[in-house]
């Protein structure tokens, strides 16, 4: 058989699925003396077995076949996530257009008119093995990517879990050395307690990388017990008000009682991160405030502060995972890039959602008091039902 002149073509695995034997014939030669290797399937129920047991390129499917036809074929290979992405180029007479338009409904990715066009098959074959070749390279790429991706966190969870020892250390050296305070100046304490400080900020963080490691990973089981969201606000509140007075700073929790079955220590980790952040960005002497409000088969919460604000453009990054916004006024951030992570991973455990609302739009100065809230809801149904 004489080849058509086309432009050199992939070769490929072809499933070629015909009950007619001389059509089966027509197609094979045409496409093995291309190059191609030819697989072959005289029904629907055998080709869907050959895909399954094997690897193919490209399958060309005839419509019409007695038993299951093209169209099943074709529904249940887009059906089944191991064989979707295999092209299927759908093979009908010219006079069926109808047919075309149900091959394409049921997933065709193309179609082949009967009677075949030697070089319309080549080039139609040829464009469709390249998008599987090109697919196939991408699944490659990003299963690589992810194993990049889990080999670097296996490595920074465990430098962060080796950095928990000496830290412990350096801070048990500060308070030390705070003991003797009768025989420091002013100064070399006030030094000792700025790198206490600092220690405690450092151990938070690892803390917070280890935690939202274990949440990614699905292996932070939440220990649900019955629990009144309003009174959890409040312990949170109690436990950052040393750091409210240090800037005069007012907190106030209002709403109502609310009981939930939920994890109480990482919910008030989560109101704590959420207050501390309002703390840092609050102008002295101004108001914080802790919403607790039931709103039907949910509870919202909310932390209000009378900061700058964000600007909305960074309001989805700032709950990322090292995701930092910065504060053309103060130069500051407004957030670790790690507290606000936990967050959402603690608030998303429990069945909830989590975001932010703030009427800032660009940090200026004439923005100031409009600040920022931070809200999150807990479904009460559903943490009722995860706990039986």
């Amino acid at each position: 058989m004489n080849t058509i002149p086309i432009e050199p073509s992939p070769k490929g695995r072809i499933l070629v699925v015909d009950d007619e034997p001389l059509n089966r014939e027509l197609l094979r030669d045409l496409l093995e003396v291309n190059g191609y290797t030819v697989l072959e399937a005289v029904d629907g129920l055998s080709a869907l077995k050959i895909v399954d047991s094997g690897t193919c390129d490209v399958i060309l499917l005839d419509v019409r076949m007695p038993g299951m036809d093209g169209l099943e074929v074709c529904r249940r290979l887009k059906a089944n996530l191991k064989t979707a992405p295999i092209p299927v180029l759908m093979v009908t007479a010219l006079v069926e257009s109808e047919q075309r338009h149900l091959g394409i409904d049921a997933g065709a990715n193309d179609y082949l008119a009967k009677p075949i066009d030697r070089r319309d098959v080549l080039l139609r074959v040829r464009n469709a093995v390249s998008a599987k070749r090109l697919y196939d390279q991408v699944q490659q790429d990003l299963d690589r990517l992810r194993e990049l991706e889990k080999l670097q966190d296996n490595l920074t969870h465990m430098i962060v879990h080796d950095m928990r020892s000496p830290l412990m250390i350096v801070d048990w050296s500060y308070d030390f050395l705070l003991k003797e305070k009768n025989q420091l100046n002013p100064q070399q304490a006030d030094y000792i307690a700025m790198g206490q400080s600092c220690c405690h900020e450092l151990v938070e963080m690892v803390n917070s990388l280890l935690d939202i490691s274990r949440m990614e990973s699905g292996k932070m089981p939440l220990n649900r017990t019955p629990c009144d969201l309003l009174d959890i606000a409040r312990k949170a509140a109690e436990s950052v008000a040393v750091l409210a007075l240090k800037k005069e700073l007012t907190i106030l929790v209002e709403g109502d009682e609310a009981s939930v079955v939920v994890d109480r220590d990482i919910l008030c980790r989560v109101f704590v991160n959420l207050l501390g952040n309002a703390i840092k960005f609050s102008p002295e002497g101004s108001t914080i405030t802790i919403g607790i409000n039931p709103d039907g088969e949910t509870i919202r919460a909310t932390v209000t502060d009378q900061g700058c604000g964000i600007p909305p453009e960074y309001h989805a990054i700032i709950f990322e995972k090292f995701g930092q916004v910065g504060s053309r006024i103060h130069e500051q951030k407004h957030s670790s890039g790690l507290g606000l992570t936990f967050c959402k991973l603690a608030v998303e455990a429990h069945g909830g959602l989590i975001g932010i609302e703030s009427p800032s739009t660009g940090l200026r100065a004439g923005d100031a008091g409009k600040g920022s809230t931070f809200w999150f809801t807990i479904p009460i149904r559903e943490g009722v039902e995860t706990s039986q």
